[in-house]
């Protein structure tokens, strides 16, 4: 029997918004693994309640949150009614509210007796994820799935950048909700202002445990570079490609009760890598 705890982080900062998570384990789970959800994404969107189960079923526990500036609420998580907080979202609020997350798990003894934290992050969140690692050393295994490599080729260049210098503001189509998300300035000059501390290939050289990279060989939103390039960063790393695209053949909603053969084979290779010495 699964057993499904959901939490909120609260801060005593007035610029924290909340974090929502949950928290699906067996009374016998061991290791903890800790997921983030990429761009436009939540803890609940298309097959990642499905994908818990899997990894409970072979004796993880796995956690799963929303970062606070993803547009959803609390009363709300599975849209985005709240858009400006979306706006005002950057990489380093997202790098803070993982940082956030893994002070709430030691707090809260969630891995306890168990010292190690498995992280697995998917698109952006994979790229969070890898930052994650150069202030918490008890990250042992990294898993990104199709993710981001270099935050600063994600950003508009040329014409289309000074447009958004100028207006401040640049919208981003999200066809399952029909609506326009805006981006505000800020995000770009929060990156220049703190490039060095979000440069995911310096994380990668610095870290000393063990990494996987999972992509897809039909990914259309992540270039499949991004994986070979991490692989090469990372001094303990490992790669799997599989021939599917970004979210391994996943969606939302996702109204089956099993995984995509894509995801589902992503999911195993994982838990065998974490699981292996």
């Amino acid at each position: 029997m699964f057993l499904k705890e959901t939490f909120i982080i609260h801060s005593d900062n007035d610029k924290d918004l909340p974090i929502i998570g949950d928290l699906t384990y067996k009374n016998d789970s061991k290791n903890l693994v800790l997921f983030c959800h990429g761009f436009k994404g939540f803890k609940d969107w298309g097959c990642w309640n499905l994908v818990a189960n899997l990894f409970v079923e072979n004796g993880f526990k796995f956690l799963k949150f929303n970062f606070s500036h993803n547009g959803g609420t609390l009363d709300n998580p599975l849209n985005f009614p709240d858009l400006q907080s979306f706006s005002l979202n950057n990489y380093s609020i997202e790098l803070n509210d993982l940082q956030r997350v893994i002070d709430y798990i030691v707090l809260n003894n969630y891995n306890s007796k168990y010292e190690q934290i498995y992280i697995i992050g998917h698109s952006r969140g994979g790229g969070i994820a890898c930052l994650s690692t150069m202030n918490n050393p008890i990250i042992y295994k990294l898993v990104s799935w199709a993710g981001v490599a270099d935050f600063k080729e994600r950003f508009p260049k040329n014409e289309e950048l000074e447009i958004w210098k100028k207006t401040k503001i640049r919208y981003i189509s999200n066809s399952r909700t029909n609506q326009e998300m805006p981006i505000s300035i800020q995000f770009y000059d929060d990156f220049i202002e703190n490039e060095s501390k979000l440069s995911i290939k310096k994380a990668l050289l610095s870290f000393n445990g063990k990494f996987l990279a999972c992509y897809g060989s039909l990914d259309q939103v992540v270039p499949n570079q991004y994986a070979l390039d991490m692989v090469k960063w990372a001094s303990n790393s490992s790669i799997f490609k599989i021939r599917s695209n970004h979210t391994f053949g996943s969606k939302h909603p996702w109204t089956k009760t099993h995984l995509p053969d894509s995801m589902r084979e992503v999911c195993i290779k994982t838990i065998d890598f974490l699981k292996s010495d």
